[in-house]
């Protein structure tokens, strides 16, 4: 496909985003479905984000990753919730802001675990940022409680607050809280390439617990190792890029698109 002045361009915007597979995914569908468009990274580092993303005039929409959910979310012209991964230029030049990372994940979930529903009454949530948030929300109506753990207290309790079962544990009560929990998701850096890794307490899980880990690289996390070592169920975080991503395909172009085709494509680039 050649690319010219008509062509639109999509793109992940973050700090870092250099390690996102999402230009992989989404060029893979944008071929598919032979539409006129790119997608590329773009890092955006920036003291005033929500000025920052109002001025990418160039693009039709956004994927958005740390740390710029909520001021994708506040530099919209509509938003649907706090915090925000897609953005969608509208007709009269504006964005609007979805949030797929919840509904996403749960599409993950339900692929890897098809009878989660069934067991899963307490989850616990390890961070409290935007993909926490989204996910929290999501799993909300289908549990008794959704626990928060994050470093920073007061974060945690203000991400907790904003789901009507949010409940927050201590970041060093976490052998107790992986203790009690039916699902375990871990949405901070901790075990990404390149970031600091940590003993997590998985001897403490219950022997059907199920643990998720939404970083993708390395796929096969510290987590997710010891998860395994136990028999647990571990589900890996290139499905969530996947459904969430597919999700904001659909936002975009009204295509729903091949999610098989696109892990194939995401297990050969991380080789």
């Amino acid at each position: 496909m050649s690319i010219t002045a008509a062509t639109k361009v999509y793109g992940v915007i973050g700090d870092p985003v250099t390690h996102s597979l999402s230009p992989v995914m989404h060029n893979g569908w944008i071929a598919d479905h032979r539409i006129d468009a790119v997608y590329v990274a773009l890092p955006l580092r920036s003291d005033d984000a929500v000025v920052a993303i109002r001025a990418l005039n160039g693009f039709a929409g956004l994927n958005v990753t740390v740390p710029h959910k909520e001021a994708a979310a506040k530099a919209a012209a509509r938003s649907e919730a706090a915090v925000a991964n897609v953005l969608r230029r509208e007709d009269d030049g504006r964005f609007s802001a979805f949030n797929t990372d919840g509904q996403g994940f749960l599409d993950s979930l339900t692929e890897s675990a098809p009878s989660w529903r069934s067991h899963v009454r307490r989850a616990l949530i390890v961070g409290a940022g935007g993909a926490a948030l989204g996910i929290g929300a999501a799993l909300s109506p289908f549990v008794d409680t959704v626990h928060f753990a994050n470093r920073t207290a007061d974060r945690g309790e203000q991400t907790a607050a904003s789901i009507p079962n949010g409940r927050t544990t201590r970041w060093d009560d976490l052998e107790r809280a992986f203790g009690h929990a039916d699902l375990i998701v871990q949405t901070t850096t901790l075990g990404m390439a390149g970031q600091p890794e940590m003993a997590w307490p998985v001897s403490f899980c219950r022997p059907n617990a199920i643990v998720a880990d939404i970083v993708y690289r390395p796929l096969n996390t510290p987590l997710l190792t010891a998860a395994r070592d136990r028999g647990l169920k571990a589900i890996d975080g290139l499905g969530m890029l996947i459904h969430q991503g597919a999700r904001a395909f659909e936002i975009w172009f009204e295509i729903k698109p091949d999610v098989a085709k696109a892990r194939q494509r995401l297990l050969a680039a991380l080789g």
